[in-house]
């Protein structure tokens, strides 16, 4: 089976601006590669032994006519897309333009939208989603293909037959620890990353689930889209998926298998990297004379000891994202958090005295109870601390979460129900004490406070490792410059970078 696995070059989007396709919700100011469907394809290559082509339109600087040659230049049996919330338009299109030039091809969609609407992306017998965790269900559809079971078999699908639309039962969760280790010499592209200093970067996730209940939140692109098919078997929002974690030996195998390609920094993409001290200490431990770099995400709560800090420090990591959400206890009670604020301060100051630079978030309108004094009182309290990088962003409901029954409840939606955007540039709710105008201009503040201020450029520019890096944060402030002047969070897609040919073949 010949299959291509394609991210599409950034003239197919509608906004002109490449889609982050690991935490699935921003447009982002930096690119990481794609972990998550490149698991899939590890899969496909490994377990089903496909003859894969990944191929990632803007880490590669591919535009239209080289992704059209690409779609003729083999006779491809399969192309996989993976397609967030807010890149399943270009998807679309670009799987138009591949199946129109390879009659016959079976097309292949994994991701929170095929996932959450399968019928916007099945357009006859021979169009397929993977509803959810997608790896099996991957597997057993080869099987199908060959031959060995029925479609109807499958659980954790979504097709036509007829014209009519089905969709089969829940996929039940696989053990993590039995994926092969994602094949990153399927990679071609270029990643850079605004949070570590040394390039390349790569990303890595070595969990699946989180332990905690907040109502807000929406985890990283592959829980996202597990969470909304295990959604779908409750009447009403129950419960989270369980978490699963790789073990301890395939972690540290991967951080050496990543070290050997020649990668300098990686981000830990996991919802949450450190369960447990003794777990987090001997990963740390044993990936230590590697040297490389590499940053994650933790709970506040779990950065209180500082041997474990230490232990992060000396083996590379140079950033942990906690997230503090709001510096109002009542609203953090409101989200469930099951944190306090003065669990942040103590994690910054362990991090800060321990080696590991902090960053805090502050997202805005996740509690109907959100007001403009309590948002700059959180602003003042994230600046306080004084942390390189804050984080903001409006909360989003989207379908997987808890929060979007709320809003449906309420009637919070601008437009009824969720829709796509970029959270870290748009709000979609009109909240009792706050609209949707009101929380973008609140975003907008909070960006330039932060990020304009002399004190914030001056860390900007003294976090600078080279030129590339330079041109690399120059790129990333143009956007933010872009959203912060024009009112508007996207651009229109340049003249000439999708050609008449190619949207013809898209439509």
């Amino acid at each position: 089976m010949k299959a291509l696995f394609f991210v599409p070059p950034v003239g197919l989007s509608p906004v002109g601006l490449p889609v982050d396709r690991v935490y699935g919700c921003n447009y982002g100011y930096d690119y990481k590669p794609p972990i998550h469907f490149l698991q899939l394809a590890t899969v496909a290559k490994v377990w089903l032994g496909w003859d894969v082509r990944f191929v990632d339109c803007p880490a590669e600087g591919l535009d239209v006519a080289a992704f059209e040659a690409i779609a003729a230049e083999d006779r491809w049996d399969v192309a996989v897309a993976h397609s967030v919330y807010l890149s399943a338009e270009e998807d679309l299109r670009a799987m138009r333009l591949v199946r129109a030039r390879n009659p016959g091809l079976r097309a292949v969609y994994m991701g929170t939208a095929p996932t959450w609407r399968p019928e916007e992306f099945l357009d006859d017998d021979v169009s397929f989603c993977l509803l959810g965790e997608p790896e099996q269900t991957l597997a057993e559809l080869d099987e199908a293909w060959r031959g060995a079971r029925t479609v109807e078999s499958i659980d954790g699908l979504g097709w036509r037959e007829g014209g009519a639309l089905r969709r089969s039962g829940f996929r039940q969760l696989l053990d993590v620890s039995k994926l092969p280790m994602p094949d990153r010499t399927l990679l071609r592209g270029q990643y850079r990353a605004n949070r570590l200093d040394v390039h390349p970067i790569t990303t890595m996730v070595v969990s699946r689930g989180c332990g905690f209940r907040c109502t807000f939140c929406t985890p990283n692109a592959i829980d996202q889209m597990i969470e909304l098919e295990f959604k779908r078997l409750q009447p009403t929002y129950v419960e989270r998926p369980p978490l699963r974690k790789r073990t301890v030996d395939q972690i540290v195998a991967e951080f050496e298998a990543i070290h050997a390609l020649g990668y300098r920094g990686v981000e830990v993409a996991d919802n949450i990297f450190t369960w447990g001290k003794a777990r987090t200490q001997e990963i740390c431990d044993r990936i230590a004379p590697l040297g490389l770099h590499w940053l994650c995400l933790a709970r506040a709560n779990m950065l209180h000891d500082p041997a474990t800090i230490r232990s992060m420090a000396n083996s590379g990591c140079k950033l942990v994202y906690m997230g503090s959400e709001s510096f109002d206890d009542g609203l953090l009670d409101d989200m469930a958090k099951d944190l306090k604020v003065k669990d942040v301060h103590t994690a910054v100051k362990t991090c800060r005295e321990n080696g590991v630079h902090p960053e805090v978030s502050v997202l805005m309108g996740a509690s109907p109870h959100e007001t403009w004094r309590t948002l700059f009182n959180s602003w003042r309290a994230a600046r306080s601390l004084g942390t390189r990088f804050v984080h903001f962003s409006v909360a989003l409901p989207s379908p997987s979460t808890e929060l979007y029954d709320i809003a449906r409840r309420e009637g919070w939606f601008t437009q009824g129900d969720f829709f796509p955007v970029d959270n870290q540039r748009d709000a979609i709710v009109n909240l009792p004490n706050l609209k949707a105008w009101e929380l973008k201009l609140a975003l907008k503040l909070a960006y330039a406070g932060q990020y304009l201020s002399p004190g914030g450029i001056g860390k900007q520019v003294k976090s600078v490792s080279s030129l590339a890096d330079l041109r690399h944060k120059a790129r990333s402030a143009g956007r933010l410059f872009n959203f912060l002047g024009s009112g508007t969070p996207v651009r229109s897609v340049p003249p000439g970078r999708v050609t008449a040919p190619a949207l013809a073949a898209a439509k």
